[in-house]
Order: C-alpha cells, then sequence, then structure tokens
C-alpha cells in the first residue's frame, strides 16, 4: 500500500506527532499552575503584612515604634517586675517538733521573738547554730492553754491564749535556745525575762515584768515599763532602761556608750568602765549608789537638784550651787572613761570597792 493510502509510514508519524503535542500541553499547565501558586502565595504574604501593620498602627502609640522607645518600655517592665520581686513578704517558714512542746526555727545570725499575751517566765539561753527552739512548760489547767507558732522572715511570734475566768491560775513558762553568737531580740508581754550565757547583739524587752541578765557579752539593751532590771557578769556597751523599778548590777563592766536610766526607783551599780566608756546614770525619783573598784581611772561629773551627794573619793569635790548640789573630780591616772550622774530627787553616793 502506497504512503497516501495510509500505510504504516503515516500512521507512526501520527503517532508521534500526537506524544509531541500532549507533552507540549502538559509542560504549559505547570507553568500556568506555578505562576498561579507563586501569585496566591504573595497576596497571602502581602494581606499577611498588611494585616500585622495595621494591628500594630491601631493599637502601638506612634512614638512606641521607634526602636529606641521600645527598648526603654522594655526597661521599665523588667523593673516592675524586679519590684514586685523583692519586696514580697518574706516566705513563712515551718517549724519542725522533734519533741512533746518542743518547737524548732531554722535561722540566720539574727532573730526577733515575740511572745503575745504571755504572762509566764521567758528563759534564753545558748543553743546549736543555725536554729532557734522553743520549749513549753505548762502550768495549772494545761487543757485550757492554747499555743500557736509562726515564722515569717527572722521574726518568730508565739501567742498565747488561755480559757476564760483561768489567766491566774494558768500560765506558760518558756525555755528558748539561741545559737551563741547572735543578734536577738526578744520581747514579751509579761512575767520574767532572762537570759544567760550570750554573746552578740541583744535587745531584751518586757512590758510588765522584771528582766535578768548573766553572763552576756556584747551590745545589750535592757527595757521595762514596770519591773526591776538585774545583771551579773555583763561586759559590753549596756543601756538598762525602766519606767518604775530598781536597777541593780554585780561585776557589769561597761564600755562604749552606756546607760543607766530609772525613772521610779534606785540604782545599784557594782562594776567597772573601760577605758574610753562613757556612762550615763539618770534617775527621776531615786538613789543612785555606784561601787567602782580601786583602781579606776574616771573622770566624775554628778548633779543633783534635789538631795545630796556623798563621795567616797578625796578628789571628787562636792559643792552646793543654785540647782542643787554637784560634783566634778577624776579618780585614778591613765586614760580615763567618763561617769555622768544626773538624778532630780534623789541622793549620789559614790563609794570605792576593793
Amino acid at each position: 500500500m502506497s504512503p497516501e493510502e495510509g500505510g504504516p509510514d503515516k500512521s507512526g508519524k501520527d503517532g508521534s506527532n500526537g506524544a509531541r503535542q500532549r507533552a507540549s500541553r502538559q509542560a504549559a499547565f505547570r507553568r500556568i499552575f506555578a505562576a498561579g501558586s507563586a501569585a496566591m502565595a504573595a497576596m497571602r504574604s502581602k494581606a499577611s503584612s498588611s494585616s500585622l501593620a495595621a494591628w500594630v498602627e491601631a493599637h502601638v502609640p506612634a512614638a512606641w515604634r521607634r526602636p529606641r522607645r521600645l527598648v526603654l518600655a522594655g526597661a521599665s517592665l523588667l523593673a516592675a517586675v524586679a519590684l514586685i520581686i523583692a519586696t514580697r513578704p518574706p516566705a513563712t517558714t515551718l517549724p519542725r517538733h522533734p519533741a512533746p512542746g518542743t518547737t524548732v526555727f531554722q535561722v540566720d545570725q539574727r532573730v526577733a521573738l515575740r511572745f503575745v499575751h504571755s504572762t509566764g517566765s521567758v528563759h534564753v539561753s545558748a543553743g546549736p547554730s543555725g536554729q532557734v527552739s522553743v520549749t513549753e512548760n505548762r502550768n495549772g489547767i494545761t487543757d485550757a492553754i492554747h499555743t500557736s507558732y509562726r515564722q515569717q522572715g527572722d521574726v518568730i511570734t508565739v501567742t498565747v491564749s488561755i480559757d476564760n475566768g483561768l489567766p491566774l491560775a494558768t500560765w506558760v513558762d518558756f525555755n528558748v535556745a539561741v545559737p551563741q553568737d547572735t543578734s536577738a531580740n526578744v520581747a514579751i508581754a509579761a512575767g520574767t525575762l532572762k537570759a544567760v550565757g550570750l554573746t552578740g547583739n541583744f535587745v531584751l524587752q518586757d512590758t510588765n515584768g522584771s528582766i535578768w541578765a548573766a553572763n552576756l557579752s556584747g551590745v545589750i539593751a535592757l527595757q521595762t515599763a514596770s519591773g526591776s532590771i538585774n545583771t551579773s557578769h555583763v561586759s559590753g556597751q549596756v543601756s538598762a532602761s525602766t519606767n518604775n523599778g530598781t536597777i541593780t548590777t554585780i561585776s557589769t563592766r561597761l564600755r562604749g556608750h552606756s546607760l543607766m536610766q530609772a525613772d521610779n526607783g534606785t540604782i545599784s551599780f557594782h562594776g567597772s568602765l573601760d577605758p574610753g566608756c562613757h556612762a550615763v546614770f539618770r534617775n527621776t525619783n531615786g538613789a543612785t549608789g555606784v561601787t567602782l573598784p580601786s583602781g579606776s581611772s574616771i573622770l566624775v561629773d554628778a548633779r543633783t537638784r534635789s538631795g545630796s551627794i556623798n563621795s567616797g573619793f578625796s578628789s571628787v569635790h562636792v559643792v552646793a550651787d543654785s540647782e542643787g548640789q554637784v560634783a566634778h573630780g577624776r579618780v585614778g591616772r591613765g586614760a580615763s572613761a567618763r561617769l555622768s550622774i544626773e538624778t532630780m530627787g534623789g541622793s549620789i553616793d559614790l563609794h570605792r570597792g576593793a
């Protein structure tokens, strides 16, 4: 058969042409699809960028959109967060109970103890480092006594409550052990406050009761509104003050700026003053007696408006003036201390000790 009649040569050429046309159409379709996809992605990106830009423009002030202002705003935010963290109240620490009636708190080098509504005695002594232990000794009808403990930072609060009608016949005494070398502030509402065998900085406060301090050294403040103050073998910068009571010291060695003050009671001091010490004794309405070692070196300045001055030291001369009696003089030689005594209504007696 001839080619014009549709033989084998013609059919082969027709098949090859068809295949090339189909491949060309597929390639064109792929190019069109890719171009469409790229256009759609570009449109979505533009829309997203436009939306973000519109949101920023709508919600962020123009001045803040500047980079420098953004940095300042971030710094202010961080400072506010740091301030909030720094001013948070200290976390409350849970105590331990190693034995019945004993509560132990973890502390650092400083502690404050507050005994609220307590009418018994509080005895403070030296204990292990890093902790404060409080032991109850209940008296009377013990079932009527209720105690609670709370520690916040370096402050420990002990609250006592007693059922109605039993405050006089029922009470709690506390034994407290603090680290040997520490700074402690102990305050009680009533009763006797005792501190023994400690070194450091101490403040002992009693609203209505006496204070006893023995074998203490450091910077010591003893304060009671109504009650006596008694010290024995105490050494350091001492401040003792009572509004209504006596002050009695035995073997007490004063340093730095020390004060003995009684508003309505006697002061009886037996002890010594270190060189460089300036001790001030004030008494509003009561006698003041001072006994010093024979080898003391002290500059004495004493004055009373309504009372007498008696000196056991020949170098301290007593004279009268328009405002009462005064005494001045130097006791001993070498580096000296200063002793100032002032009373409104009461005698002053200076004694030479052994």
